[in-house]
């Protein structure tokens, strides 16, 4: 038999082959404009893998002072660096308060509510764990997103299809958040991390003042927790300082990582209560 070294050698590379073929068959899906409400906002896009069982679920809320923004804020480096950790990634619109509307701010926080309680409810469809849901946001989206880590009480409007008496959130990011005193007031013992960055040239509305206050309340409740400051950088760093590959910050970057292994994956406790200072990268 000859042959047999030769036949032997194809054996082994088929069955290498079928050890790879579930991550080769993995395949990235998009579910544009679910809906979870009745408004024409009430939608939301939602990414994943086929290969997903289990998988952590993180919201990315846009901003735009209420009035403006959608789900397209979520884009390629953000969706890469979420689902490179392993998560389901879930950006939705929401009402926006335009000039004649009635629309509050808290209208804003309730519809996100409601996509969250969706998602929630039907976590399975994508391979995910309704248990572990992350929200992270930027300016006005992070002012919704913290309301959905730390509110405890939720009136759902009469509209809703799902109304949990919790949000499963495991995890809290804000870039540049609008946090009011009352806020930082629900902020209690058991409840999601929080990792949080500012500019040091901030938005009125969004002093880096709001971040060490609900860093510090977080502390006060034994509530991990992690600050990011740049100094010489505006409103919503987190685009440029932690997901663009091409000029993130490597600290941050480390740190964030970390932070999700953590929130996600039960994975490590880094250090809390410290803030990392980002500086200048001189030409």
């Amino acid at each position: 038999m000859k042959d047999r070294p030769a036949v032997s050698a194809i054996l082994t590379a088929a069955s290498g082959l079928l050890l790879l073929a579930p991550s080769l068959s993995a395949e990235l899906k998009v579910e544009r404009d679910v809906r979870y409400g009745p408004h024409e906002r009430n939608v939301m896009d939602v990414y994943w893998k086929t290969e997903y069982k289990d998988a952590p679920i993180v919201f990315t809320i846009h901003g735009g002072g209420f009035k403006n923004g959608s789900k397209t804020y979520c884009n390629k480096d953000m969706q890469d660096l979420y689902m490179g950790k392993g998560c389901i990634v879930v950006s939705p619109n929401y009402r926006l308060m335009k000039q004649g509307s009635s629309v509050t701010p808290n209208d804003c926080v309730l519809d996100v509510a409601m996509a969250v309680a969706h998602i929630q409810a039907n976590a399975k469809k994508f391979g995910g764990d309704p248990q572990k849901i992350i929200s992270t946001g930027a300016s006005a989206g992070g002012h919704i997103s913290a309301q959905i880590a730390y509110r405890k009480k939720w009136d759902w409007p009469t509209g809703a299809k799902h109304k949990p008496e919790k949000l499963n959130v495991v995890g809290w990011f804000g870039n540049s958040p609008g946090l009011s005193p009352a806020i930082i007031k629900q902020v209690g013992p058991g409840d999601p991390p929080g990792f949080v960055m500012y500019g040091g040239r901030e938005h009125p509305k969004t002093p880096a003042s709001q971040g060490h206050q609900i860093q510090a309340a977080l502390e006060k409740h034994k509530v991990w927790s992690k600050m990011v400051y740049i100094a010489h950088m505006g409103h919503v760093p987190a685009k440029r300082i932690l997901f663009s590959p091409k000029t993130r910050d490597k600290e941050t970057h480390q740190s964030f990582s970390q932070f999700l292994d953590m929130v996600c994956h039960e994975k490590g406790k880094p250090e809390s209560g410290d803030v990392i200072r980002v500086k200048s990268k001189q030409p």
